[in-house]
């Protein structure tokens, strides 16, 4: 008990005495006053015997009187204010940032719980702490965040918004999550530049944010709190849990191995000890190989070895998890595809995290891309799209620029029978449900324009991160002549001259077209055609062909090379051009989805990792699988940090709730009250009968 606001000793004293008065009355007798009348004269030494020869008597079994002492005792109790340390939250407003990313559903916990349902508990007793006149907000977050619940003063609808979080199958990334949470906090400003005003839009309210995760999150590279002050929440064991997780999980393509198919898988081990591990790999339902390995563990770099322990270390992203590579030979199960087939890669051994146990890749029957090449005359054009390695991918078809004006040509373009055309100086009146490649010539619409004629440009900049310009270095090519381009919303200059863009490519409905702001010859009215360029004499310029073919004309022979992620949306591409199709995820639930104007479709519900089916509306053969994969290193490393880094602000991972009493003097007044109530209503009993 702590003894608070003691009041002087003789005042206790003084109460002390109350319990002794109270047992007294039970021991006094009833002394009665003699009064001598006629009537009762001669019984006078009759009733002698009854008069109080003292005025004490021996004290009897009474209720009533324990009833009235433990009363007493409550009291005085109470008047000692008993209490206990406690916590309580610092503020009056609350954000709860809940981390519902795949690795939230590690069972690591002291209880075997997931983290996520740990945090769960954990928010409960914070909202079960709050006072009656604070407000709280909840916002989830994982790939992607979401509000919750807005600010309230309701416990009950709190906690009940918190349940109703579940754990994904996605990545963690705390970003918008946090310009959500910090918006709140911070208010904005409006300003308006003909009035000279610059104002508030709201009163900045300052906010307490608890974040709960494991630490496992992209990197933050801005954070401005102001208003807000984050208290960042660990979950999970401290310590890192051997988990063997699958992080890489593809097919190669043909093209690049000499017609060898291999399936290439990394594992990876958070912990410290290396693990050894069952690996099967399944061609359908069957078993087409297995293997057991040993991952290394977490390597433990040089300024953590002081520690002295591999317990747990200061700094996780200091020692990287240990791994493995894999690779299994598919040439001849590929070979004799006759129908798409899925393959998976399963762990054996289960541990604390499973949904990084097994991956999934989909090998396709091989289909030869179908490629127009719309030109009068261009032998460097012919060449290098006729190589030996593009005849493995690609049909190719030549046609003069009068096809153009065919029926032909109108009804492939608009039904999507081409994967890609090149237009070599010219241009359709409507452009064609496939990918683009314009030399010397603008497609149609308002979104491209030649800005300026250049004349003997060199090269300045090649921009090799985007997969077109993969090994192609364009700084040795001359052009003789040529223009700058000016590309629509959401382009990308590939190639730059110094007086601008003459290689770039944009977007449109869901195609992309690629603008070459020079011609490689020139048509001269006297019937000569020199080259303008001396392109087609570097190695550059086939690699450039081969890479557009691969990139826009879906040259990949499978669609194990596209990388699917849980929540993000998949262009669906059919065979024939089906006017509605059903897709169909791994646990066999179906959507339909109608046509896009693009000539494909788009599906958004890939929610979790397995394999889909798309097959014609109504129909049960499949027309092709695709595969959905986490296969994230950062969800994989289960080890928990105990410092979130938002922004350059570093978060440790520790309590700091302000402590504060728990009083229990209220509780025992209460109860006096039901004890005095009790007692009132047997001597009112013992009255009445």
């Amino acid at each position: 008990m702590n003894l608070l606001n003691m009041l002087p000793w003789y005042q206790w004293l003084i109460l002390g005495l109350v319990p002794p008065l109270i047992l007294s009355l039970y021991f006094l007798k009833l002394r009665r006053v003699p009064l001598e009348v006629p009537s009762t004269y001669l019984w006078t030494k009759t009733v002698e015997d009854m008069h109080v020869n003292s005025i004490w008597q021996r004290l009897r079994k009474n209720l009533l009187l324990w009833l009235q002492l433990l009363v007493v005792l409550m009291l005085m109790l109470a008047c000692l204010r008993p209490g206990c340390e406690g916590e309580k939250l610092a503020g009056d407003r609350f954000i709860f940032l809940i981390d519902k990313s795949a690795s939230m559903s590690a069972t690591d916990t002291e209880t075997g719980i997931t983290r996520l349902e740990d945090a769960k508990n954990q928010i409960y007793t914070l909202i079960d702490r709050m006072k009656t006149s604070d407000a709280a907000m909840i916002i989830s977050f994982s790939d992607i965040e979401g509000v919750d619940q807005s600010y309230t003063k309701n416990k009950s609808q709190l906690k009940r918004k918190v349940k109703l979080i579940k754990v994904t199958q996605q990545g963690s990334d705390i970003n918008r999550a946090l310009v959500a949470a910090t918006g709140l906090a911070n208010p904005g400003r409006t300003s308006d530049k003909a009035s000279n005003t610059d104002v508030q839009v709201a009163e900045a309210l300052a906010a307490t944010m608890y974040i709960f995760s494991d630490g496992a999150i992209k990197k933050v590279s801005k954070y401005a709190p102001g208003e807000l002050t984050a208290i960042y929440q660990p979950v999970g064991a401290l310590t890192p849990a051997s988990n063997i997780g699958i992080t890489t999980f593809s097919v190669n393509d043909q093209l690049d191995t000499g017609g060898t198919v291999e399936a290439f898988v990394r594992l990876q081990n958070s912990g410290f000890e290396p693990k050894t591990v069952g690996v099967s790999l399944f061609i359908g339902e069957t078993l087409s190989d297995a293997d057991t390995i040993t991952v290394p563990g977490r390597k433990i770099s040089e300024s953590n070895m002081s520690l002295g322990s591999n317990d747990r270390l200061s700094d996780i992203e200091q020692s990287p998890p240990g791994g493995l590579s894999l690779k299994f030979d598919l040439t001849s199960v590929a070979g004799v595809l006759e129908t798409a087939t899925p393959i998976r890669i399963k762990i054996d051994d289960s541990d604390a995290y499973l949904l990084d146990n097994e991956a999934y890749c989909v090998l396709n029957p091989s289909r030869l891309t179908n490629i127009l090449v719309v030109t009068d005359y261009n032998p460097a054009l012919k060449l290098a799209t006729s190589t030996e390695r593009l005849k493995k991918i690609a049909n190719v078809e030549f046609a003069d620029r009068s096809f153009l004006k065919e029926k032909q040509f109108q009804t492939n373009a608009a039904l999507g029978v081409y994967d890609l055309v090149i237009f070599d100086q010219c241009s359709p009146e409507t452009m064609p449900a496939c990918n683009t490649v314009f030399f010397a010539a603008l497609p149609q619409g308002d979104g491209w324009k030649f800005t300026k004629e250049l004349e003997i440009t060199p090269i300045i900049y090649t921009n090799n991160s985007h997969p077109i310009m993969f090994d192609v270095q364009m700084q040795s090519v001359s052009i003789l002549n040529g223009q700058v381009i000016e590309g629509p919303k959401g382009n990308t200059n590939l190639v730059e001259s110094i007086e601008g863009s003459v290689i770039a490519i944009g977007p449109r409905s869901g195609f992309e077209d690629v603008v070459i702001g020079f011609p490689m010859i020139l048509y001269e009215e006297d019937g000569e055609t020199p080259y303008n360029t001396d392109w087609h004499k570097k190695p550059s310029f086939p690699f450039f062909m081969q890479n557009i073919i691969r990139t826009l004309g879906s040259g990949s022979r499978f669609n194990s090379l596209r990388a699917n992620r849980p929540g993000n949306s998949v262009k669906i591409k059919p065979r024939y051009p089906y006017e509605e199709i059903d897709v169909t995820n791994p646990q066999g639930k179906q959507q339909s989805l109608r046509e896009q104007p693009n000539k494909s479709f788009v599906y958004n519900q890939t929610d979790e990792s397995g394999i889909y089916s798309v097959a014609e509306k109504g129909s049960a053969e499949v027309d092709q699988l695709f595969a959905v994969n986490l296969l994230d290193r950062l969800e994989s490393d289960i080890a928990v940090r105990d410092e979130l880094k938002l922004g350059y602000e570093a978060i440790k991972g520790n309590a700091t709730r302000e402590p504060a009493r728990r009083d229990f003097w209220i509780i025992l007044a209460f109860l006096a009250l039901g004890v005095l109530t009790l007692e009132w209503i047997i001597y009112n009993r013992r009255v009445f009968i």
